[in-house]
């Protein structure tokens, strides 16, 4: 019996790292004053929805876990008197079944509430563009695309994926937007969005733009293909405070990052102060955002945490902008 106790503490510790502790909004705060005003009209909007599914969903797994922790104590309770007293132990056995029972019901609801939040999440976007879509696994070719971009000197081990947006550019180039966690074989090495937009004209150059306090060291800010970039100082003071470019292509780089791209990029940055790398090259952009986990099916807490949404819209209003600004540059050059 002892051995069954100690199981019973580590499964009960486990579900509630797992489920209580573990998960977590981004640690990146925004100024909501600071976001547009159509944010704000667009979370109105969103908060009018109904959504009592989900918020029946949420009272169901809080009680389930208060009976949890209650049947949880029983048991504990049940187990020493019995033991300590030369009971019979078999009146410790109910509050085990009724603790076995409470964490079955608890894993089936929070199965059903992981689809319904992420329907809640899909009816934000839908309010951003109609046009976008949202899943929980990974985008094809995600990986390749992610070391493709050459954002640092790092090689991965492993990239994991939580959330993916997906759509279409005013210019209907495909873009996929997902929250991902990548490591290398002893680090962490990012863990935010990652995006990936899918152009149909090919840019003939490298240029990369780091937020300048990810610069690390000049290893990292240039990347695996270091030897080929150079740091080009912009026509803009405002914009080389905060934002370093480098690129094979002085000349392609002026072109892409003409002074309408460079007041945005650095505006964007001084108003909400995100992290960020924009890697243009091929027929591509890659970017990634450092915000850590945008969307965290937690019962805990805000189910409708307005710093992460607002996240979410700056984020994504962000990326289909510079592909905007960038397909009037993109007339400019030649492939």
């Amino acid at each position: 019996m002892i051995f069954l106790e100690i199981l019973i503490v580590v499964m009960v510790g486990f579900l509630v790292y797992k489920f209580i502790l573990m998960p977590n909004f981004s640690t990146k705060k925004v100024d909501i004053a600071q976001t547009p005003k159509e944010f704000g009209e667009l979370y109105n909007k969103f908060n009018e929805l109904d959504f009592l599914d989900i918020t029946i969903s949420k009272k169901k797994l809080m009680i389930f876990s208060i009976i949890g922790i209650i049947s949880f104590m029983a048991f504990l309770f049940t187990f020493i008197f019995t033991y300590l007293n030369s009971f019979n132990m078999a009146f410790a056995i109910i509050p085990l079944i009724a603790l076995a029972v409470t964490v079955i019901l608890f894993l089936l609801e929070f199965k059903k509430f992981k689809v319904k939040y992420s329907n809640v999440i899909k009816r934000f976007l839908q309010l951003i563009d109609p046009s976008l879509t949202y899943n929980n696994t990974s985008y094809v070719d995600e990986e390749n695309y992610y070391q493709t971009a050459c954002f640092d000197n790092l090689q991965l081990s492993s990239l994991i994926t939580k959330d993916t947006i997906s759509g279409a550019t005013k210019d209907n180039y495909k873009f996929y937007a997902s929250n991902i966690s990548a490591t290398s074989t002893d680090e962490n090495v990012f863990n935010g969005i990652f995006s990936t937009v899918i152009l149909d004209k090919t840019i003939p150059s490298y240029t990369k733009i780091n937020t300048e306090n990810l610069e690390h060291n000049t290893t990292y800010a240039l990347g695996t293909t270091n030897s080929l970039l150079k740091y080009i100082e912009m026509d803009n003071a405002n914009f080389n405070k905060v934002l370093h470019v480098y690129s094979n292509d002085r000349i392609n780089a002026t072109e892409i990052l003409t002074s309408d791209m460079l007041d945005y990029l650095s505006e964007f940055y001084n108003k909400y102060h995100v992290n960020f790398q924009i890697v243009f090259t091929g027929n591509y952009v890659y970017s990634r955002f450092y915000i850590d986990q945008l969307f965290t099916p937690s019962f805990i807490g805000n189910l409708f945490n307005k710093n992460n949404f607002a996240l979410c819209y700056i984020i994504i209003t962000f990326i289909l902008d510079i592909i905007d600004k960038l397909s009037n540059n993109m007339s400019n050059f030649e492939e």
